[in-house]
């Protein structure tokens, strides 16, 4: 990752400022929500040149933040969030759950990487060395044929080595991950996930409608499916209905609704609607873990084509 830590580092991270920020001895999140109370209160007085001060305060936090090189780019876009609704906790909170998964991910992806990959390299190095053994190659060309079988193994492993290092690399794989079937509609389930929390604490924050959707768009991860969440906004601020437009984005398709009697008010709809994605979201981390290292037997036909090719010469 750019600053070198793991998810599951990055989920201890942020586990223990969420822990710290709950103990009683804590400033920090007591100067965040002043600051942004204080915003929120100048700006309902009408009074705009104190509102401006509150703001610079925020974002003189937002630089020390920035400039000590701890967080990501897209995790700041979640702090400043957490800095606008005056409650950093609960941003810590989700920025740890959002590497548990990932970490969940990583690690059950090993595990069920085991199998298909020793039945890959099995196959790569036996095949030449039957041939070997038959005389049908030299120990030359066998050895070249072993190499070249395990040469993607090798690629795609270095590849994914590169993209957890370089911001550039990691943005590349996410837009291809959206291209592929299955894979993308999980990968936008979970963008929906972020953005109907953050909707949830704007509204809680005491934002409006339409300025809680602006917002919770803005302070997304990068990526191209971020243009549905600035349309519903437009929308809404159009004058559409917020549940009208949110059904007709696909934001919540494949998502189980809870019960009407559960949403409680109106206020609390973004949350419980965030609740049931975070449960897709939990399917999908265990189906898509378990299912992609299978697909390394797709090697299978290409070290058998590659060694007819070889024996063919």
């Amino acid at each position: 990752m750019a600053s070198g830590f793991s998810p599951a580092q990055r989920f201890v991270l942020f586990q223990s400022l969420y822990q710290a920020s709950q103990s009683g001895d804590n400033n920090w999140d007591q100067v965040v929500a002043l600051l942004s109370k204080g915003q929120q209160a100048a700006q309902r007085a009408q009074l705009d040149s104190v509102a401006a001060q509150f703001a610079n305060g925020q974002r003189v936090v937002m630089d020390e933040l920035r400039e000590g090189g701890v967080f990501l780019e897209w995790e700041l876009q979640f702090l400043k969030l957490g800095l606008a609704v005056g409650n950093l906790a609960k941003v810590y909170l989700r920025l740890a759950e959002h590497y548990r998964l990932q970490a969940e991910f990583q690690q059950n992806f090993r595990r069920y990487l085991r199998w298909p990959l020793m039945i890959t390299v099995v196959c790569a190095v036996l095949l030449p060395l039957w041939g070997l053994l038959a005389g049908a190659f030299d120990l030359g060309t066998a050895t070249l044929v072993s190499l070249l079988g395990v040469l993607p193994i090798v690629l795609v492993c270095g590849g994914l080595k590169l993209a957890s290092r370089s911001h550039f690399l990691r943005l590349t794989s996410v837009e291809l991950g959206l291209r592929l079937p299955g894979v993308g509609r999980a990968l936008m389930q979970y963008q929906s996930y972020h953005y109907m929390n953050h909707i949830a604490d704007c509204i809680g924050a005491g934002f409006s409608l339409p300025q809680a959707l602006k917002q919770s768009a803005r302070r997304l991860p990068p990526a191209t499916m971020n243009s549905r969440y600035y349309k519903l906004a437009a929308d809404v601020e159009g004058g559409e209905l917020f549940s009208t437009a949110l059904l007709r984005s696909g934001i919540l398709e494949g998502v189980t609704l809870p019960p009407v009697s559960k949403l409680g008010d109106a206020k609390q709809v973004p949350a419980q609607l965030g609740l049931a994605i975070h449960r897709v979201c939990e399917d999908q981390v265990a189906f898509w873990s378990a299912y992609l290292p299978w697909l390394l037997l797709g090697l299978l036909p290409y070290i058998a084509v590659l060694n007819a090719w070889f024996l063919g010469r």
